[in-house]
């Protein structure tokens, strides 16, 4: 399939799953998983840089849209994309400089590793600014923590799911 294809497929897929189903989950009363970093995570490295940041720009105002969180998602996906050179070459090291690395065929560990820090630097980012309030500092641990956990489980699933299989 097509990249172009392949991303808007990714984009208008993963934003509609956030917004109508995982959105509406509230495990434990304010557990939600923000599945739709996967966008982000997975994008085509090679891809051009510019075009990447307006659309992670564009991906958190329709969340912030949705969820009415006044540009916390903009922020924290614009940050992700940002930051998201330096974790690929931290977990993949010489393969991402030698661009001849496709991410969801690398092993399960390495994938991972990339989902954990980047579901960290999102959720750090995103629920500093919408509680906003240094006396806070627990229940934004306890937020980064918990919808992380679940972020991290359920973006493992769907990563799953559509890795591709070697028989």
């Amino acid at each position: 399939m097509n990249d172009v294809l392949k991303i808007a497929f990714r984009f208008v897929g993963l934003l509609t799953l956030q917004v109508f189903f995982f959105d509406q989950i509230n495990f434990l009363g304010f557990i939600n998983p923000m599945v739709y970093i996967l966008f982000i995570v997975l994008y085509p490295f090679e891809n051009n840089r510019l075009l990447f940041l307006l659309l992670a720009f564009g991906y958190g105002l329709i969340m912030d849209s949705f969820q009415d969180t006044g540009g916390a998602h903009a922020a924290a996906c614009v940050t992700l994309t940002m930051i998201r050179p330096f974790f690929l070459k931290l977990v993949y090291g010489e393969s991402y400089l030698m661009k001849n690395l496709k991410l969801l065929a690398t092993s399960l560990d390495r994938i991972l590793l990339l989902l954990l820090l980047s579901t960290f630097t999102h959720h750090l980012i995103y629920f500093s600014l919408v509680i906003f309030n240094t006396s806070q500092v627990l229940e934004i641990i306890k937020m980064i923590c918990s919808v992380g956990g679940a972020t991290i489980i359920v973006s493992a699933l769907i990563m799953l799911i559509i890795k591709p299989r070697r028989y």
